[in-house]
Formats: C-alpha cells, structure tokens, sequence
C-alpha cells in the first residue's frame, strides 16, 4: 500500500506497435488509496493510430470522473472490478476497435 504522502509509482509501462499499424500503451501506477482513487491505482490505457494522432480507445480513471471509458467520441463509465481484468478487457476491446478502425477506414477510402 502506499502512503498518502508516497508519489505516485509506476508499476506497468508498455508500449506496443500491433502489425495493422496501431499502438496499444498501457501506464498504471499504484497510489494512495484516496477518495480520488479508491482502488488505490490510476491507469491509462490507449489504442491509437499514430498516424493520425486518433484516439480510438481510452480507458482511464482520472478525478472526478473515476473509471471510464472514451472511444468514438463517446464516453460510459467502467466497473473496475481489479488490475487483471481490466487489462484483459482493455486487450479484448482493442481488438474489436482495431478491426472495426480499419474497416471504417477502408470503406471512407
């Protein structure tokens, strides 16, 4: 655990070009269980077409919002029911945006 008066420390840092060109990055940090952070972690996790600079999936868990999730400019609230299904849902979810990224792309060409 970490103490309130403990910075914030990074505990998973990656980074990942997929083979359709998209970066997936994922950052989560343990902090001090706050009523900012309940859970005692922040994170942010993207998929992005670096490109473009498009943000095609976020999940993260920024003040005063908490848990969330943005994707095709639109936004809903995420359940954070712990770090290892969180980064399996994150994972999962890229991999439908990713094809449905591309397909988009495809038929606006």
């Amino acid at each position: 655990m970490v103490k309130q008066s403990e910075k914030a420390q990074l505990i998973l840092s990656r980074k990942q070009a997929l083979n359709s060109g998209l970066v997936i990055e994922r950052k989560v940090w343990r902090v001090a269980i706050s009523k900012q952070y309940p859970q005692g972690v922040k994170y942010r996790l993207v998929l992005v077409d670096p490109n473009s600079h498009v943000v095609i999936l976020l999940y993260d868990n920024h003040w005063p919002k908490g848990p969330h999730v943005h994707w095709t400019g639109q936004e809903r609230k995420y359940k954070y029911l712990g770090l290892e299904t969180l980064l399996n849902e994150f994972l999962q979810e890229c991999e439908v945006e990713e094809r449905r990224y591309h397909e988009d792309k495809k038929n606006s060409d």
